[in-house]
């Protein structure tokens, strides 16, 4: 993001270079090995520019034109201070056609996904939920509100810090809302136990918690959506 101009604008030359090289092999497989329209699968592009607007959108014009299924933001997402950088996300966004979907690549904070969901972001990934399950730092809905008030205010998410010596003895699950297999098998207290002995196992549950924690968050996000939508 804090390159100059002229290395903002050489990534994106590059991104547009290999763009048009990826269309035309894709191209080529397709016919090679005859495959119908319902047999191919999705190809994105993503768009470069860094924090200059003036190369977002040339590039984003000329992957429009090479033609594309979709497309994804690229850059760091973040500023110095860990802050999202909604400006050029969502003028990112806004280059491109409300029909195609557009993936937010490296976004995966919970409240970073909800505020790229709003800009108009379809698909998201990146490494935080599972490193921060590994290191014992564990994602849980705060109360059972239904998916359409879910995210009217900041206090909808919060962490627990399993390592912390209070649930040494606790007997309830990582979250009563969450009904993924280490939710419904084990508890707070279990889960400590197994990090502080540094049992492999802690690293299975603790990630496939976060994981399911994900998706629950995109399925509310989608309900709501569609609430919206409806009323």
């Amino acid at each position: 993001m804090d390159a100059p101009f002229a290395v903002q604008e050489l990534s994106v030359q590059r991104t547009i270079e290999w763009a048009r090289r990826c269309k035309n092999e894709f191209a080529h497989l397709v016919q090679q090995k005859r495959l119908t329209q319902n047999q191919q699968p999705l190809l994105f592009a993503v768009i470069q520019g860094g924090g200059a607007y003036e190369l977002r959108k040339r590039c984003a014009d000329v992957l429009l034109e090479i033609g594309f299924d979709g497309f994804g933001y690229g850059g760091w997402p973040l500023d110095k201070q860990g802050n999202l950088l909604t400006e050029v996300i969502a003028y990112t966004r806004e280059l491109v056609p409300r029909e195609f979907p557009m993936h937010a690549l490296g976004i995966g904070h919970p409240r970073h996904i909800v505020a790229c969901h709003k800009i108009g972001y379809d698909m998201f990934d990146c490494a935080m939920p599972t490193r921060d399950a590994r290191h014992a730092r564990l994602y849980t809905f705060a109360d059972d509100s239904p998916a359409k008030d879910l995210f009217f205010d900041d206090k909808w998410f919060s962490y627990i810090y399993v390592n912390d010596n209070k649930y040494i003895k606790a007997d309830l699950p990582i979250s009563q809302r969450c009904d993924c297999l280490t939710c419904t098998h084990y508890s707070l207290g279990y889960m400590h136990h197994l990090f502080k002995i540094n049992d492999s196992l802690f690293f299975r549950l603790a990630t496939i918690h976060n994981l399911r924690f994900m998706v629950q968050l995109i399925e509310s996000l989608k309900e709501s959506s569609s609430h919206v939508r409806t009323e």
